[in-house]
């Protein structure tokens, strides 16, 4: 009797195994459309043998955990490229915004308003005393300084939006520091050295692929199934349970910082300056801080423009005129955002002035570093350009490596449905055969007690 029911207890655990098996395929099948879900399988060991008359005898089987089918090498190198795919996506989509102001083709923009001030000179230069001559000339210049101003204005705007969506990627990315934090507290409740909380885990990797588009970070694994994150510089952002870090925006467009603060103690800090806030977070935090440099930095030239416009003229009027009346633009404001003509630009008009101004349009300027002032917008449009195109090949060549490592991890973590029919058939069958063995068993001992 004693094998029969060794037998018998062979076949419950075989059902037993079966139950678990067929439910597990079953969760996977209707997680088969969710992307932050791993397959999970629940691989059966043998049971320890027992000592009888024979020798050992096996015991059948048990569960040994259930597991998920995940690849932590192919995760983390996804991780990264989905990073870098959105710093550059980032980096393009503001830089392209950027750039509809300060674009030129030759018939619109700064460029070409330039050339339209220089040629109402050069016709002025012809009839100096032309009352249409001169209002020319006058209008043209009132469109360059309105130009100027409207494009340093919406450079300015584009800083302050740059700066509003930086302080909401922070809130963002503090939020989701927290929940890996709590997600972490769960799984080590939850864990135990045999059973691991699978869904759980799914639930922080998907917080990771978030915070992954916002900073570019590692992991290092901890006990009781935590995880650790830290920057590249190995700055910490979640240690176990206990810690989540705050990052904070402190200064402005000009001295721009960002803290990695533990309740209110700083831990790191990283400033604009020298680009050690997009190489110390990278992903779109990053490339928010690189655009906001960039932008600045066309702000700076336009300003420069600005500047030698309206000093270039004042030079010229006082070498020609002696003590104007008036200067043509307004010599107290020389930023792009506040160029401007003065009450009466064209006090005083004749050849030689219009000459003179004309050599401005050729004259190699020192604070324009040699640049002639057409050649300094010219060179400023095609910075523009070619920011956005390296920006836009970058996303392309990251956004298709990240495409390309999500789908290699897919093939590992994802659901399959025809593997899981397969999967499911067989462990209906085994379940079956289980039973039988049961069945079979059970019809066995009556027979024995029968017998007695």
């Amino acid at each position: 009797m004693a094998g029969l029911n060794a037998a018998l207890e062979i076949g419950k655990n075989a059902l037993l195994n079966a139950q678990v098996q067929i439910q597990t395929t079953s969760h996977n099948v209707a997680n088969a459309e969710n992307p932050n879900y791993s397959r999970q399988k629940a691989p059966t060991v043998t049971q320890g043998a027992i000592l009888g008359r024979a020798g050992w005898i096996g015991a059948g089987a048990r569960l040994d955990r259930i597991v998920q089918q995940r690849d932590a090498f192919l995760e983390g190198r996804y991780l990264g490229a989905s990073s870098q795919s959105a710093y550059y996506g980032t980096l393009e989509r503001i830089l392209t915004a950027a750039e509809t102001y300060l674009s030129d083709d030759g018939d619109s923009g700064l460029y070409a308003t330039l050339n339209d001030f220089w040629n109402a000179w050069n016709t002025l230069a012809q009839n100096p005393e032309g009352t249409s001559e001169q209002a020319l000339v006058v209008e043209c210049g009132r469109n360059l300084c309105t130009m100027i101003n409207q494009t340093a204005t919406q450079l300015q705007q584009s800083r302050e939006g740059i700066l509003t969506e930086l302080g909401d990627h922070l809130s963002t990315v503090n939020g989701l520091l927290v929940k890996i934090r709590d997600l972490n507290q769960q799984i080590q409740r939850s864990e135990t050295p045999t059973f691991m909380a699978n869904d759980l885990r799914d639930q922080r990797f998907q917080t990771l692929q978030e915070l992954s588009q916002y900073v570019h970070f590692t992991t290092q694994d901890g006990t009781g199934g935590t995880l650790n994150v830290f920057l590249e510089d190995g700055t910490p952002l979640v240690l176990f349970t206990e810690y989540a870090a705050e990052l904070k925006m402190t200064g402005d467009a000009e001295a721009l910082a960002i803290r990695v603060q533990d309740s209110g103690q700083i831990v790191a800090q990283f400033d604009a300056t020298g680009n050690v806030v997009e190489d110390a977070l990278k992903g779109s935090t990053g490339a928010l801080v690189t655009a906001l440099g960039k932008v600045d930095g066309w702000g700076d030239a336009l300003d420069r423009f600005a500047e030698a416009l309206v000093t270039g003229f004042k030079e010229i009027y006082d070498e020609v005129l002696g003590t104007p009346a008036a200067y043509f633009f307004d010599n107290d404001f020389t930023r792009a955002s506040e160029i401007r003509l003065t009450d009466n630009p064209l006090s005083e008009s004749s050849n030689a002035l219009a000459r003179a101004v004309l050599s401005l349009e050729t004259q190699s300027l020192d604070s324009l570093g040699g640049l002639t002032l057409g050649q300094h917008l010219t060179q400023l449009s095609q910075n523009v350009g070619l920011s956005v195109q390296s920006a836009s090949s970058q996303y392309l060549l990251q956004d298709s490596l990240a495409q390309q490592l999500n789908a290699q991890r897919q093939s590992v973590s994802g659901v399959s449905l025809d593997e899981e029919m397969v999967e499911l058939i067989k462990h209906q069958q085994l379940f079956q055969a289980a039973a039988k063995l049961v069945q079979q068993t059970a019809e066995m001992i009556q027979t024995a007690i029968n017998m007695v």
